[in-house]
């Protein structure tokens, strides 16, 4: 695999808050993609994806057959996993945007992109047009031109609210109970919640619940093989107990912490969020 990436020039902050490049040979046919703090924008410089939905019909695309993605999409903010049936070749460049940074872009209301995998012509027309000019491009190269696509499309004057930049920082680094964050912040829970609803498409306490998980299995796909998972789990997460645990990992990525940590340990930290997966399970 080859990947890099940099962070945002000072002109498309705090709105996006990296780019990055991929190279690589999938380690297997079917992805399971969790949910993060961020959303994401795509240039696949490769063969489409597929994304099909999970079994059980919860979370991502609705379609049983699936839905191909080729060149741009646009994933907004998600509450429960994607699978993605992957090419033969990854090869893509994208920039993660903060929650509220999809409304430095386009007037459209962020909560109609939650849970949602787009085409990104609907958002930013002309980002496919950058595809015939990045094919052989080198990662410096690819960044360069995707920023300066970006800082065409940004909406003239827009500013992002403080108090939901506020909010949406702390909660990415840490568990606090939505009323004292709003507290901490000088507004009520009600307009906490309606102002990152306004911004973000998602209420603080969902937010507060994907970041959560999200730490959480960062930090478990680093743990030594033959740990147990319900004590060594619950030593690193905000959980609780270990029904309450075992209940968040279903609804997040459809799996037990023991098959998490048994599918990430055989492949490695790296594949905390991006899950390989031979078969369409859980």
């Amino acid at each position: 695999m080859f990947y890099q990436e940099c962070p945002a020039p000072p002109g498309l902050q705090p709105f996006v808050s990296g780019l990055w490049f991929v190279r690589a040979q999938p380690q297997a046919r079917y992805e399971k993609i969790l949910p993060g703090p961020e959303a994401h924008l795509i240039l696949n410089l490769s063969d489409p994806y597929r994304l099909i939905s999970p079994p059980d019909g919860s979370g991502g695309q609705k379609s049983s057959k699936g839905t191909e993605v080729s060149t741009g999409f646009y994933a907004g903010l998600q509450r429960s996993f994607l699978i993605s049936e992957n090419p033969d070749q990854l090869f893509n460049i994208g920039a993660r945007l903060t929650p509220y940074g999809l409304a430095a872009f386009t007037g459209l209301p962020p909560s109609d992109f939650q849970n949602r995998v787009v085409n990104a012509e609907s958002l930013l027309p002309g980002f496919s047009e950058l595809r015939p000019h990045l094919v052989a491009a080198e990662p410096e190269q690819a960044f360069t031109a995707l920023a300066t696509f970006l800082k065409k499309q940004l909406r003239q004057g827009y500013q992002a609210d403080s108090r939901t930049a506020q909010a949406v920082e702390i909660l990415a680094q840490e568990d606090v109970e939505i009323s004292v964050l709003a507290a901490g912040l000088g507004i009520s829970t009600s307009t906490l919640e309606r102002i990152m609803m306004r911004d973000c498409g998602i209420t603080a306490k969902a937010y507060s619940d994907v970041c959560r998980f999200n730490r959480l299995v960062n930090q478990a796909a680093s743990l030594p093989a033959g740990s147990v998972p319900g004590v060594e789990l619950l030593h690193l997460a905000d959980y609780y107990d270990q029904p309450h645990l075992i209940r968040a990992f279903r609804r997040f990525s459809g799996f037990t912490p023991t098959e998490y940590l048994q599918v990430v340990q055989s492949y490695g930290a790296a594949y905390a969020t991006f899950v390989p997966m031979e078969d369409v399970i859980g």
